[in-house]
């Protein structure tokens, strides 16, 4: 399947490019919800949210964040939506992570809003059952990366050592990042 982000990032595509460097592309597309939707998404092709690492993840909100202040001001917007819509089920219609930055306007005719539903008691508890323990292994996994970044082994045809890191960087480990 094509991908609509890969065409706009090998300019097979038309759109406007925002701002752009090694990580994502800000990009106005040619068919938006409202004039002025600006399209934050890596240059690199994840098809979810999950797929993208960490670092990358993070700098898209934070430049999703700096596209809304500007639609605030260029286009004197009284509000944004920041969408996601991660998986079929959630109306992705392109299969590469992307963070939708829509300009908003009392009566702009744009229906957005849900009514919410509520739960039953057990619905309630089951649910919330399901996702702590979700949630734990969630921090399982951050302690067992955390413990194997603490040691770093490096190895040649000649010498193999570890080094330990300790709280603060390690010279030997800044000394190690420098070696091709």
């Amino acid at each position: 399947m094509k991908c609509e982000y890969c065409d706009i990032v090998n300019r097979e595509s038309k759109s406007e490019l925002l701002y752009e460097d090694a990580d994502l592309i800000i990009a106005i597309k040619d068919t938006v919800l409202t004039p002025g939707q600006v399209t934050i998404f890596p240059r690199q092709h994840f098809t979810i949210l999950e797929m993208v690492p960490e670092e990358i993840l993070q700098k898209c909100f934070v430049y999703a964040n700096k596209a809304g202040m500007a639609v605030f001001e260029g286009l004197q917007s009284q509000g944004t939506n920041i969408i996601v819509q991660n998986g079929l089920g959630a109306g992705q219609k392109v299969p590469h992570f992307a963070i939708e930055v829509i300009p908003r306007t009392e009566g702009d005719g744009l229906q957005l809003q849900w009514q919410p539903k509520q739960l039953m008691e057990d619905e309630i508890e089951n649910v919330f059952a399901i996702l702590k323990e979700e949630a734990g292994k969630i921090d399982l996994q951050k302690k067992k990366k955390a413990e194997q970044e603490k040691e770093v082994v490096v190895k040649d045809e000649k010498t193999e050592m570890k080094v330990v890191k300790e709280k603060g960087e390690n010279y030997l480990l800044k000394s190690l990042r420098r070696v091709p």
